[in-house]
């Protein structure tokens, strides 16, 4: 199994960065034209995929739903990572191909997000204390 954990708190780092530089921006320029953006990549791309990338470092020897483990790993990624990026496209360049670009990674991150209630509430494995 890929290491889930490692590469969502990578991205997560990723998205740390690049929510503090747009802050800076933003700050720099007295400009808070893009506060939604950097709101949504602090929050989805830093500490959604973070507290996802936790859960499978503690978790990982635990999942007995391997499917849909991975399925929420690429999902939460994909959804994750693109939609705070189609987002700030779409505030910057309102057009029908950046709309799209925000709401198909939103709706994929939606997807993520129940997946992740899936393995909380129905993996048998994962709270058993064995």
């Amino acid at each position: 199994m890929l290491n889930y954990g490692k590469w969502l708190m990578r991205i997560a780092a990723i998205y740390t960065l690049i929510g503090a530089l747009i802050g800076a921006d933003m700050a720099g320029r007295s400009s808070y034209s893009m506060v939604a953006g950097h709101a949504h990549i602090l929050v989805v791309g830093w500490l959604t995929l973070f507290a996802y990338g936790m859960f499978y470092y503690v978790f990982r020897e635990k999942l007995s739903m391997k499917k849909t483990a991975a399925l929420h790993f690429w999902t939460s990624l994909l959804g994750g990572g693109i939609m705070p990026l189609g987002m700030l496209m779409y505030y910057q360049m309102q057009n029908t191909a950046t709309l799209l670009a925000f709401i198909i990674p939103a709706s994929i991150l939606l997807v993520a997000a129940a997946l992740f209630i899936i393995l909380l509430f129905f993996d048998k494995k994962l709270f058993s204390g064995r």
